[in-house]
């Protein structure tokens, strides 16, 4: 779909679909218009697997009551643009069907619609999808808005709710507060988040990273990934997610559903605006409520999407109570992430910030014409004062120079983890190299679902040496080892 337009000199993702000629969209106008005007159910309805059964039927029904002559690929057709365009969101459907697209925005009339792609190679994309005419931009979005079960108008033109599937819609009717028409930004809900594999794949970390990142989830260590918009936060956040032991209880708390573990003691929940037009509508359960009833559930694991206010105080003290607590927070450097963590509304004291153990910090960087994301550092949080500000140990890094990772300074999260365990030094270094070559062997295998990862590192926890004798051929690292701090 993502090809090179010698025209406008950039990348642009073209829509494939079948192709109409006039004969075939006239039946297709007719067909639709008799539809609408016999539908005995709600599009709504229409959302499930049934829709193709339901639709075909129809259509059926009213070639034959109409006589109408279709070829059998031309019924092929009138089904699939029949389908999406009353199950579907219309010609919007295709990217909503593309699994590496994560978000698609509308800005107006006569601008293309964006699609930010998973793979940071490509980022944002026009595509070849335009309204030119603002009445059928306006119909699109109220139609938004009904699929959401909420309601948008010239008195209330402001729309935050969730499709079906999960997907976040944002959007603004046509008024004097949206000078270029209406417009929306639908934020996709994935089957199929990225992993570990992906980010190896990507570039993002390498297997010596995960080997560490791994060791300190499983001995429940706090851990905050940093970064800018779209420099790719929640996607790092499922990943290490993927780490924590199958029996352990998990509770994520999330303002947009975009998380899948594969654990079965994990229990997801989604922050909801209020009914009514706005979403100053009662019933709304925000991610404060969510938080706060979480501890009843005895959670070993609590995972935030983001932390933007209150929320990051009461995730802060669950962790100061012994959770482990994993989260991002919108900030492109530890000064940043400070002023944050200190300030309105966050506002954390010295003590509480010293429960966190880890910041993983990401970017999104231009690099030979394309964007590339990278860890740039992960900092272990030795401590904090008000006037000196973080104390912290900076394990790894980035060099931008030949775009390689490397050891920074010896862990001392691993000489807790040690101490604290009872276990060598040793052992524990033993430990991360095969976690190493596991990474690296789902790598080379491309173990990338996120249930395929999560039952490999599942199954290294009730049985290692089993899931190292199948790895076989040890993997060969030309990283240097990640040494543990002495006593």
């Amino acid at each position: 779909h993502i090809k090179w337009d010698e025209e406008d000199g950039e990348l642009k993702y073209h829509i494939i679909e079948p192709k109409l000629n006039p004969e075939t969209e006239a039946v297709l106008e007719r067909i639709q218009e008799i539809m609408e005007r016999s539908f005995d159910i709600t599009l709504s309805e229409l959302e499930g697997g049934e829709a193709d059964g339901y639709l075909a039927e129809k259509i059926d029904m009213i070639v034959d009551k109409y006589n109408l002559s279709l070829s059998e690929k031309q019924r092929e057709i009138v089904r699939y643009y029949t389908k999406r365009d009353f199950a579907g969101l219309g010609k919007l459907q295709p990217l909503m069907n593309d699994t590496e697209v994560e978000d698609i925005s509308c800005d107006g009339i006569d601008i293309p619609v964006y699609a930010y792609h998973r793979n940071p190679k490509f980022g944002s994309v026009k595509t070849s999808i335009e309204w030119d005419d603002p009445e059928e931009l306006d119909k699109f979005v109220m139609k938004l808005a009904q699929r959401c079960g909420k309601s948008i108008s010239v008195s209330s033109p402001l729309l935050d709710g969730s499709l079906p599937d999960g997907s976040r819609v944002q959007a603004t009717l046509a008024t004097d507060i949206a000078r270029k028409g209406s417009n929306f930004t639908i934020r996709r809900f994935t089957e199929d988040p990225l992993t570990p594999v992906h980010m190896m794949d990507f570039e993002t970390e390498n297997a010596q990273m995960y080997s560490y990142l791994w060791t300190l989830v499983e001995h429940g260590k706090s851990i905050l990934v940093c970064g800018t918009t779209g420099a790719g936060k929640t996607s790092q956040l499922n990943s290490l997610s993927l780490f924590i032991r199958p029996e352990k209880k998990i509770v994520s708390i999330e303002d947009t559903p975009e998380l899948r573990l594969p654990h079965d003691h994990w229990v997801p929940e989604v922050a909801r605006s209020g009914f009514g037009s706005s979403a100053e509508g009662s019933g709304e359960v925000s991610m404060d409520n969510l938080l706060k009833e979480s501890l009843r559930q005895r959670p070993e694991y609590i995972i935030v999407g983001e932390v933007r206010g209150e929320e990051a105080y009461i995730l802060f003290q669950q962790m100061a109570t012994g959770h482990t607590g994993l989260s991002t927070i919108h900030a492109d450097s530890l000064d940043m992430l400070m002023d944050r963590l200190t300030t309105q509304p966050i506002d954390l004291s010295p003590s509480l910030i010293e429960t966190l153990d880890l910041v993983m910090l990401i970017k999104r960087i231009r690099r030979d014409g394309n964007y590339i994301r990278r860890v740039t550092g992960l900092y272990e949080v030795l401590g904090y004062d008000k006037r000196k500000g973080i104390d912290e140990n900076k394990v790894f890094g980035w060099n931008p120079e030949n775009d390689e990772y490397r050891v920074e300074n010896k862990s001392i999260l691993l000489k807790d983890i040690a101490d604290t365990s009872g276990r060598e030094y040793g052992d524990l270094k033993e430990e991360l190299k095969n976690k190493q070559h596991v990474m690296n062997y789902m790598q080379e295998e491309q173990i990338k679902h996120y249930r395929d990862v999560g039952d490999v590192i599942g199954r290294y926890y009730t049985d290692p040496q089993s899931v190292l004798e199948k790895i076989g051929e040890t993997f060969n690292s030309r990283e240097e080892e990640i040494e543990i701090e002495d006593a």
